[in-house]
């Protein structure tokens, strides 16, 4: 006798009727094409959350209503989109953005946790191109009521006697940012979607920064003398 029914987006907000008392943060990107640059002095044509990559990241604290405005210049060649994965919805409730426009949509924060976003494929052709191109970054959820804090059992050895204590660790630490992407490059640092179907990377990106890429075989038959090991 039970029915299971798909949940509507209940993360999603009006936002011109906000909750009282809900703390509001507000996260405007603006999506734009940039060249930036490969170690060793070149550069690749990427496509960017407000001028960088990884675009930048968002931390609020679980039940905040999230209000997140998507601009496009004139100069852009194509609409963009913006799925926030925090958001708990689908990005067709978003939609695209097309050149000189702006659009924003709100949400409540939810489920805490590490979320990426990244430029939806929401009537937006060829999402690989722009995400692959640097359109990705991340949104931190902090619980409302906080981290636990960690509890160490540490064990030394005092003359003939072993003795162990517990440590209790506060949950505050520095916060650091490690995101992973590849490129699939064209020799003029424009991408490559053939080059992504098959797999074959041209760089590797860490924390927006690329370097060189190279490929299993390659480096096992330099390494192992055999390229299949």
């Amino acid at each position: 006798g039970l029915k299971f029914v798909m949940p509507q987006a209940f993360a999603a907000v009006d936002c011109a009727n906000i909750e009282e008392g809900r703390n509001v943060v507000s996260f405007d990107l603006t999506a734009e094409s940039a060249d930036l640059p490969i170690l060793g002095g070149s550069t690749y044509k990427a496509m960017t959350f407000s001028g960088q990559v990884p675009g930048p990241t968002l931390r609020v604290t679980q039940g905040d209503v999230v209000q997140m405005t998507l601009t496009i210049p004139d100069s852009e060649p194509t609409p963009h989109g913006n799925d926030m994965h925090a958001s708990q919805m689908s990005a067709g409730n978003f939609g695209k953005v097309m050149p000189g426009e702006s659009k924003t949509y709100c949400y409540v924060a939810e489920v805490p946790g590490t979320f990426k976003y990244h430029c939806s494929g929401v009537d937006v052709a060829a999402m690989d191109q722009h995400v692959l191109s640097g359109m990705y970054g991340i949104t931190i959820v902090d619980p409302i009521n906080g981290y636990k804090s960690l509890l160490l059992e540490k064990t030394k050895v005092d003359g003939d006697k072993t003795v162990k204590a517990r440590q209790t660790v506060s949950a505050d630490a520095l916060e650091f940012q490690l995101q992973y992407n590849q490129l699939y490059l064209t020799e003029d640092g424009g991408y490559d979607q053939s080059a992504m179907f098959q797999h074959h990377a041209t760089l590797n990106v860490v924390n927006g920064i690329s370097f060189g890429y190279v490929p299993n075989a390659a480096h096992n038959k330099l390494i192992k003398g055999d390229e299949n090991k």
